[in-house]
């Protein structure tokens, strides 16, 4: 339950709304479209769509906008608010690339946004009306790896549990669940060089961290086999609309 109107908000860039005396206006979350590649037929009513080519469906980008109530609430005066605007358009718009933010609804999960176009104030006496709008990645990301063992945060209708670390000797089959929207390449940490046959091609696995060339999980069920002796680990976050 919150305890007052700064329990609400977003975290982003190391610090949280609330540490600005911010509280939430509204929020606008937009949902990514989908990248179609259609082709008509000359003399046809039939549409072929070919956005499944490799394997996936793509997404476009997304926004989260939030309108912040600006004031501080020590002085209430207008050069007050507007010292206080000035060091949120600071931590909002330093980075400059995506970066993870976070909601305080569902905040297991972080979007990788960056404010990028320029924001709106809307002044009134001694406060204003401060819009940001983030330019996101389509996925929210969850932020703890798959395979974890933590029982408080699971979410029995989104989260599964599942082996991700496998002790080879010879050859195993592996079976690994991506249960989220995206296409994901894993980390693939070894202890020695070993081989995944994988979708008709062999993918060579040097002993330490890896990002495999070619190697990456569909959404939904990915079964291959790995060749070699030794310890084997996937690391990777499930990614959801």
């Amino acid at each position: 339950m919150m305890k007052n109107l700064y329990d609400y908000g977003i975290f982003f860039n190391g610090k949280h709304s609330g540490e600005f005396g911010l509280d939430v206006l509204t929020k606008q979350i937009t949902f990514p479209e989908k990248i179609k590649t259609l082709q008509s037929i000359p003399h046809s009513n039939v549409v072929y769509d070919f956005s499944l080519v490799y394997g996936t469906q793509n997404y476009q980008e997304r926004t989260f906008t939030i309108e912040f109530n600006i004031v501080d609430r020590n002085l209430w005066t207008r050069e007050a608010m507007y010292i206080q605007w000035t060091k949120v358009l600071a931590w909002l718009m330093e980075p400059s690339q995506k970066i993870p933010l976070y909601d305080d609804i569902m905040k297991e999960y972080y979007y990788l946004g960056e404010v990028q176009k320029k924001p709106d104030f809307e002044e009134l006496r001694f406060r204003g009306k401060l819009t940001v709008e983030f330019q996101c990645y389509p996925f929210r990301v969850h932020e703890l790896q798959e395979g974890n063992d933590i029982w408080d945060p699971i979410n029995f209708e989104l989260d599964i549990f599942q082996n991700v670390k496998h002790d080879v000797k010879g050859s195993k089959q592996i079976t690994l669940y991506n249960i989220g929207m995206s296409n994901l390449a894993p980390v693939v940490v070894a202890t020695s060089e070993m081989e995944i046959q994988f979708k008709g091609k062999n993918c060579k696995v040097l002993a330490g961290e890896n990002k495999v060339t070619g190697f990456y999980l569909l959404p939904g069920i990915n079964e291959f086999k790995v060749i070699g002796n030794g310890t084997i680990e996937f690391k990777f976050h499930k990614e959801v609309i």
